[in-house]
């Protein structure tokens, strides 16, 4: 597994934590079970916000920073790249923007236009999360 380097950030301390459980499990999974691609620039960042007319939570944009697009063991957690980020759906409201998907049951992970917080939407019940530090420590206590 290929790791990009990790920004000195709000989420630091998670996505080291992150990285080294997956490469400790990675002989046990194999080595697709997780990737990381390489960051957004601030550029790319800027001009998704500018293009979609919204605001992406600053600690997503810190994900973003360290690894724009990622899959954490297969069906753990899977986050979008920018590209791929999508502004609501036939499952989830308008106001919401669907970063990934979660346990690989038709959860998604997704941030709120209005709040800024991070929403998991599992079949219609949503919890929010005032940061993406309590999503990665809460990925931490599933595997």
């Amino acid at each position: 597994m290929v790791v990009p380097n990790i920004p000195n950030n709000s989420l630091t301390e998670e996505i080291k934590e992150i990285v080294s459980l997956c490469q400790q499990l990675e002989p046990r999974y194999g080595k697709k079970a997780t990737y990381f691609n390489p960051p957004a620039t601030e550029e790319e960042i800027i001009a998704w916000e500018n293009e979609h007319e919204i605001t992406i939570p600053e600690t997503y944009k810190d994900w973003l920073r360290f690894s724009n697009g990622s899959q954490l063991l297969f069906d753990l957690a899977r986050f979008n790249d920018l590209n791929h980020l999508v502004v609501g759906n036939e499952f989830v409201s308008d106001d919401l923007v669907i970063i990934g998907t979660l346990i690989g049951d038709g959860e998604f992970l997704c941030f709120s236009k209005k709040t800024g917080k991070i929403v998991r939407h599992n079949h219609g019940k949503m919890r929010e999360y005032d940061n993406m530090n309590k999503v990665i420590k809460k990925l931490l206590n599933i595997v």
